[in-house]
């Protein structure tokens, strides 16, 4: 009972943020407003029952599904096909954010995990789960996180359109043949199973999870949960996407408790480097821009595609405008895909290396 108590209070803590973000239709209202009304909470001093043992991990499991889901078999294949400039996408936003995230924690006398942590583009969620695994300050990388995906979600589409007028968008390919979403109904052998499958995924992506968090791998119940997934969609398992109402209680939840760990410490910070972190991002996005241009010369993609692929924005809102402005979801999914498992499998043993 006191375990539900705990949840709820949690979960009461970051509502009211939500609902204010979704009101002015704010980017990543459900995580990020959850975790901006708890942190209010904090540092007010407001007394707020700690997280119940065992909800980080939960949260963990549930967001890491929802990614490993993506990679069916159709990616499987596509990325065969693309395994190099995925890779190079993947090292690329590992080399570059390292340099800056030194410069920052220099400039500002943060700990190098958190400098590091919050100018990797690997997403607010993502990378505020690693914050907590490596002892960094989880609300200062959400916050940065936020004012990056903001300005690139804000800028990238006029940028891209630009610069595919100025140069030309290379060459068209044939459109990939539609793909059958998890969040919809499964043609062929498993018409029928969404129910099991469901279940299923649930069942295999917590085996993951709890698996990899007994062997120690940090943010082993998001890892773990993401690779079963992605290993079961990619062999053509009868794996479905959970109701997105599960993935949003997992954001909401993460954002709330990531924001119980801020303190009046944190929002001062923010506030001294506000400018730095417009400056960082505008500096991300030339990089892309950059690996963009190898990325078509090498692959003929069209440059839309290549220039949204290799943006440092989030998987799931680029995926969404992808198709609007011309550019192919699939690969756009799989090569930011890659740089999520590139970043988690390099990045953790790399910060402790460091430190």
């Amino acid at each position: 009972m006191g375990w539900l108590v705990g949840l709820f209070s949690l979960f009461a803590a970051g509502v009211p943020g939500w609902l204010v973000f979704r009101a002015f239709k704010i980017p990543a209202a459900i995580m990020v407003g959850a975790m901006v009304s708890s942190a209010f909470f904090a540092v007010k001093g407001w007394t707020v029952p700690g997280p119940p043992f065992g909800s980080g991990l939960l949260f963990q499991v549930i967001l890491g599904m929802f990614i490993g889901v993506r990679f069916t078999a159709q990616a499987g294949r596509e990325l065969k096909n693309s395994m190099g400039v995925a890779l190079l996408a993947g090292i690329w936003w590992i080399s570059f954010p390292l340099g800056l995230g030194w410069l920052v924690s220099r400039w500002f006398t943060l700990d190098l995990s958190t400098s590091i942590l919050g100018t990797v583009p690997g997403g607010i969620a993502e990378m505020s789960l690693l914050a907590l695994t490596l002892n960094a300050d989880s609300a200062l990388v959400a916050l940065m996180q936020f004012f990056r995906l903001t300005s690139v979600l804000i800028a990238m589409p006029v940028i891209s359109s630009r610069i595919s007028k100025s140069v030309g968008k290379g060459e068209i390919q044939t459109p990939a043949a539609k793909e059958c979403l998890p969040e919809q109904p499964l043609d062929g052998p498993w018409r029928g199973l969404q129910v099991r499958g469901v279940f299923f995924t649930l069942a295999l992506g917590s085996a993951g999870g709890v698996l990899f968090y007994m062997l120690g791998v940090p943010v082993g119940g998001f890892v773990g949960s993401m690779v079963f997934t992605a290993a079961a969609t990619g062999f053509g398992l009868p794996v479905c996407a959970p109701p997105l109402m599960l993935r949003h209680i997992g954001q909401l939840g993460l954002g709330a408790l990531i924001g119980l760990n801020a303190t009046p410490e944190t929002i001062s910070t923010l506030a001294e480097m506000l400018l730095t972190i417009l400056g960082t991002t505008a500096a991300m996005l030339g990089w892309g821009i950059i690996l963009a241009f190898i990325v078509q010369r090498v692959t003929r993609w069209n440059l839309m595609t290549c220039l949204l692929a290799t943006c440092p924005g989030g998987i799931t809102q680029l995926a969404s405008i992808s198709e609007e402005l011309g550019a192919e979801p699939l690969r756009v999914s799989l090569l930011h895909l890659v740089r999520l498992f590139t970043i988690f499998v390099v990045l953790p043993p790399l910060i402790k290396a460091l430190l």
